[in-house]
């Protein structure tokens, strides 16, 4: 290097940068070995302390996570001890139940005391699911349960999600259930008769359409004769001019009248309703066509909201009202499908007259034709064919249906006592008019016969009454006055004049008695009361007496009937006099019923036209339900065996796309689990059905079959296991309350309804305790796995933490050894450096002895 320069010393600063240098990695070597890290600032390593940092917050996360599950496993622990002790009471009460059972020792009162330790076991058990708590949370009260249904509105189709504690572990929102018929069965009822005889259905089964016949009557006053049915679809239901007056249930109709009606669609269960004014919005009247019309739609509307469509309506389910113009319905609305199958339709009618009820009508009838005494035939056909069998969970197979103690249908009757005779004791023709005097055609009451000479008992005289006390088949009752006309100025003045109380025959009597409508004051807006029977008719016997007959044949009907006679003071009389006659039962009414079982099941008792259900025998095996088949009874019962062939159908269904699932109808407790995005638990729900499922296939690739939407609203208990969003463990504990453990809330067979003072409550008592000690038992098991899971939680988030805090070591922590080395270092190059940078400025001090 040139010395002969002094202005500008390059040795020096040369000397002073290296300097500078060895003093900034002194200085780092310094804050390294001080601190223990390697990374004290961003300028450090600037990658390497985002992921340190990164690693940093990770080891935090997990050591956090780690106490959340230990949180969680002492959570478990407080509600897995209170069940424990809930096991035991539940325990005791099933000791207590089959100790009860033993009837042959334990009188009522020992029940008794046994019973009274069992409430003490109900109240601890509720107790226990009410104060079980974690910090403020209540742990066994349905607080944190997870509730999966089906969605409002969607059709069931024979699906309903099973109501244990422990069904479903859904996340909330909407999930999706996937249903597709892959196997069409067969299930049919033959007869049982041997080869070579007649082959007869005992339980009435035939094949043919299923026609329901309203109870509620139209009829129309026409050619002087008032209440005969409508025999027009057009006749207008309100009086026109020069028209007819219309009736409803015998009740006359008025301008701004209201129909209100509801009923079931062939289901049985799905219900339609609406109303209509006997004047339209357009001026015009109501017809009888039109009230059918409205009925109509109101039907297509409710099938199209449980099919999605009108076009999807199945035409088995398609019901249709039509108007019974002709025949025994004249005047009555008819229900039926296009096809031989099933229909359960019914309709109720009301008539709204000024915001008031005036009349109504309830069900329908499908007795068919059983007495020609009857006013009201019938004329219902009760449709089977093979559809008639709505469901089975009998496996595959032919199974024996006994038909016994068949009864036919019969219509009640009663009739009077007092039989109308003339003078001479002759009974009277019932068209003969009657008069008063010496002559023949005297009506003489309750007159006797000694020896064969008749004595009369007392004259009914022109202006006698005769009061009909009636009480009809549902129990309400009325009351009508008719008085006797002794003299007709014109031919059958009295007689045709129907609704006027009054008569001259015996005849005439019976049409006034008959008369069904309630018109009685001539321009009234309002009706007269009930006089006479609607649902009855009478008749005049051959015997001279007063009979009633009911309309059709059914069980318990009330119909019963008093006539007062009451004989006015004048002529040979001088005070009132009155004379009652109490009818007398002559012949009981039920409609057509036998006494059913398959298998030699349970005895059922049922009617014709009804859907019963039978039972094979009782399942010996735990959680195995005994097998079922429902149907409806026909009409033409007949003693004997039938044959019930089964051959069950097959479904497939899927969960949020998970792994399909094979069930049949009637089956349990099936488990569908949801197709997983992650490495989440799986999730599932327990699906119960029904042993009709309404799910029907074309067996082509192009069936997607029926999606079934369930609702969650999920409570369940939730514990942060990771440090990022979503690491998370989540199970439920139900509402363990005595009131909802065993068969759900609501059901009758809680543990809280359990009742051991009788024998079937005691051995009732064994299936609600055992299927209680089951979801107990259940959620146990759920908090055990729960519990084992987050103690290798806890122990995986440890080793995690203690890992990556490792790897943040490496990253940021500092190496003593290579630092202290680099301390030495800097501090050797340091002490050299200052003692050049000494000799460098002491250089250009040579220059001035040249110039001294």
């Amino acid at each position: 290097m040139s010395i002969n320069r002094i202005a500008t010393n390059i040795s020096a600063l040369t000397a002073q940068r290296n300097v500078n240098k060895t003093g900034l990695n002194l200085q780092r070597s310094i804050e390294r070995l001080s601190s223990g890290l390697r990374i004290n600032r961003a300028g450090d390593d600037a990658a390497g302390l985002t992921v340190a940092n990164r690693l940093r917050t990770q080891s935090q996360g997990l050591t956090a996570a780690a106490a959340n599950a230990q949180d969680g496993i002492n959570v478990i622990s407080v509600a897995e001890g209170a069940l424990d002790e809930t096991t035991n009471r539940l325990s005791r009460i099933r000791e207590l139940s089959i100790q009860a059972a033993n009837t042959g020792v334990n009188d009522f009162g020992a029940r008794q005391a046994l019973q009274d330790e069992v409430f003490q076991n109900i109240d601890e058990i509720t107790r226990i699911a009410n104060t079980t708590l974690f910090g403020s949370n209540f742990l066994l009260n349905g607080d944190f349960s997870i509730k999966s249904d089906l969605k409002n509105g969607i059709q069931k189709v024979g699906v309903n999600i099973d109501s244990s504690q422990v069904a479903s572990n859904l996340g909330n929102g909407t999930s999706f259930l996937n249903i597709r018929q892959i196997k069409d069965g067969f299930k049919e009822i033959v007869a049982g008769d041997p080869a070579g005889d007649r082959q007869i259905l005992s339980s009435g089964i035939v094949d043919q359409q299923d026609q329901a016949v309203s109870l509620a009557f139209f009829s129309v006053s026409r050619a002087g004769v008032k209440g005969s049915g409508v025999s027009t679809a057009t006749n207008d239901l309100v009086p026109s001019a020069g028209g007819s007056q219309a009736y409803f249930n015998g009740v006359s109709l008025q301008r701004g009248d209201i129909f209100v009606f509801s009923g079931v669609l062939a289901d049985g269960v799905t219900q339609f309703n609406g109303s209509v004014s006997t004047v339209l919005s357009t001026g015009t009247e109501l017809t009888f066509s039109g009230l059918v019309s409205t009925i109509n739609l109101s039907i297509d509307n409710s099938e199209a909201a449980l099919f999605g469509n009108a076009s999807s309506v199945p035409s088995k389910f398609a019901t249709t009202a039509s108007a019974g113009t002709s025949g025994a319905n004249v005047g009555r609305i008819l229900f039926a499908n296009g096809s031989n199958t099933f229909n359960q339709a019914s309709i109720n009618v009301t008539l709204i007259r000024n915001g008031q009820i005036v009349t109504s009508s309830n069900g329908v009838t499908r007795s068919g034709e059983i007495g020609a005494d009857s006013v009201f035939t019938g004329k219902g056909r009760i449709g089977n064919s093979v559809t008639s069998i709505t469901g089975s969970t009998f496996t595959d197979g032919e199974f024996s249906i006994s038909v016994e103690d068949v009864q036919k249908a019969q219509q009640r009757k009663l009739e009077s006592t007092i039989a109308f005779r003339d003078g001479n004791g002759t009974i009277i023709s019932r068209t003969t008019s009657l008069s008063t005097g010496a002559n023949n055609n005297t009506v003489v009451l309750n007159g006797s016969f000694v020896s064969g000479i008749y004595t009369g008992g007392t004259t009914l005289r022109g202006g006698d009454t005769i009061t009909l006390t009636g009480t009809n088949t549902d129990g309400t009752t009325f009351q009508g006055t008719f008085t006797f006309q002794s003299t007709d100025s014109a031919a059958n003045l009295y007689d045709a004049s129907l609704a006027d109380f009054s008569f001259n025959s015996i005849s005439g009597l019976v049409a006034e008695l008959n008369f069904r409508t309630r018109d009685y004051t001539a321009g009234s807006t309002s009706d007269g009361t009930q006089t006479r029977f609607e649902d009855a008719v009478f008749t005049f016997t051959t015997s001279g007496s007063l009979q009633l007959i009911d309309d059709y044949g059914h069980t318990d009907s009330g119909t019963k009937f008093t006539l007062t006679f009451n004989n006015a003071a004048g002529g040979a009389r001088t005070s009132n006099s009155t004379l009652q006659d109490k009818a007398l039962l002559k012949q009981e009414g039920f409609a057509e019923a036998a006494t059913f079982r398959i298998e030699g099941g349970q005895a059922v008792r049922a009617e014709s036209g009804d859907v019963v259900t039978l039972t094979g025998p009782t399942s010996t095996v735990q959680g195995i339900p005994t097998p079922q088949v429902t149907f409806r009874v026909g009409s033409g019962l007949t003693a004997g065996t039938d044959t019930f062939v089964n051959q069950r159908d097959l479904y497939t269904g899927q969960l949020n796309g998970g792994s399909a699932v094979t069930f049949q109808a009637g089956d349990q407790d099936v488990v569908f689990f949801s197709k997983s995005a992650n490495a989440e638990p799986a999730k599932f729900v327990t699906v119960d059905f029904d042993s009709t499922i309404d799910v029907t296939s074309n067996f082509s690739g192009s069936d997607t079959g029926f999606t079934v939407l369930l609702s969650t609203v999920n409570r369940g208990l939730n514990f942060q296991i990771g440090s990022e969003s979503g690491q998370s463990i989540a199970f439920s504990i139900g509402d363990l309350r005595s009131d909802n453990l065993g068969f759900g809330r609501g059901s009758g067979r809680s543990v809280a309804d359990i009742n051991i003072t009788t024998l079937t409550g005691a051995n009732n008592a064994l299936n609600i305790v055992d299927e209680a000690l089951s979801q107990v038992n259940r959620t146990r098991s759920i908090l055990g796995a729960a519990t084992n899971r987050l103690e290798a939680t806890v122990s995986n988030l440890s080793v995690a933490s203690e890992n990556l805090t490792a790897s943040e070591s490496r990253i940021r922590d500092a190496d003593i050894a290579s630092e202290t080395t680099n301390f030495t270092l800097n501090q050797v190059l340091l002490q050299a450096g200052v003692s050049v940078l000494a000799q460098a400025n002491f250089q250009s001090q040579g220059f001035l002895q040249l110039l001294g």
